[in-house]
């Protein structure tokens, strides 16, 4: 049983990140990446599931977590991407499967997009394709959203937050928590960076091994966009989890925890 958690803070010079790394050493190596608002703990149960026989790395992104806020003119899917290279760097590690979720998943397109030689494999968890880009008129929302979310007073776009994304009261809970603990002007900043992604896209889509997965209750705008998503992957999966939202690896962890480890069994350890 390999379950030690090593904790440390990538540092260079935009600030600290801290991450989190457990798993044998010599052990084929997944990355995951956060939501908005979120931090390394929304994958607490994934680490526990895999970190006997992967090496399973969690972080907080820039203004999440115990890592530091970033320059808002930075682009933050491109400089997460980065971090991602840089923690890999620090650890000697070339290669890994990078799995995100939500806004984690427009981290991973960027670090195939710009690092592909450093992903073995995607998985997006309730993401969102960057390939094709969206309309470029989708950017006049950003001022809506920026008035829309400061009408809200910050316990009650928390609340609603969570309730929108989640199924359980144990993921409502620590969504709550961990709402409050980003910041009512972060995560306004950072869902802004979600509609500048999609407005810039990308100029093509991965060719990487890809899983994507999506919970039964999800938005159904976002399940038809994860199927179109799927349609035009070239050997991409689709799995939808029963009795789960937008946060599904922990509304259903042990729905998800199948399906990822009989993904990574299939990609990784049979390649």
């Amino acid at each position: 049983m390999t379950r030690d958690i090593q904790e440390n803070y990538y540092k260079n010079e935009l600030g600290k990140f801290y991450y989190r790394v457990a798993g044998p050493e010599d052990a084929p190596v997944v990355v995951f990446s956060h939501g908005v608002a979120m931090d390394h703990q929304t994958f607490d149960a994934q680490v526990a599931a895999l970190a006997d026989e992967y090496r399973v790395i969690t972080w907080d992104m820039p203004f999440h977590g115990r890592s530091d806020a970033i320059d808002r003119n930075l682009r933050f899917s491109k400089v997460s991407a980065d971090l991602v290279v840089g923690i890999l760097d620090e650890l000697g590690i070339q290669q890994a499967v990078m799995a995100g979720l939500s806004l984690g998943s427009f981290v991973v397109q960027r670090l195939s997009a710009h690092h592909p030689e450093r992903v073995l494999a995607e998985i997006h968890i309730s993401g969102g394709p960057l390939y094709p880009k969206f309309p470029g008129i989708l950017r006049t929302a950003i001022p809506l959203v920026i008035v829309f979310m400061e009408l809200y007073p910050e316990k009650a776009l928390g609340s609603a937050f969570a309730k929108h994304k989640a199924l359980t009261e144990d993921t409502i809970a620590y969504l709550k928590e961990s709402i409050k603990a980003t910041g009512k002007d972060s995560v306004i900043h950072l869902t802004n960076e979600m509609i500048r992604d999609m407005a810039e896209g990308l100029p093509a889509p991965p060719d990487k091994p890809t899983l994507i997965v999506i919970g039964d209750h999800e938005i159904p705008a976002i399940i038809q966009m994860n199927q179109r998503w799927h349609e035009r992957l070239h050997g991409s999966e689709l799995v939808m989890v029963e009795n789960a939202h937008h946060i599904l690896n922990q509304d259903n962890p042990d729905g998800f925890n199948q399906v990822l480890i009989d993904y990574l069994e299939r990609v990784v350890k049979n390649r």
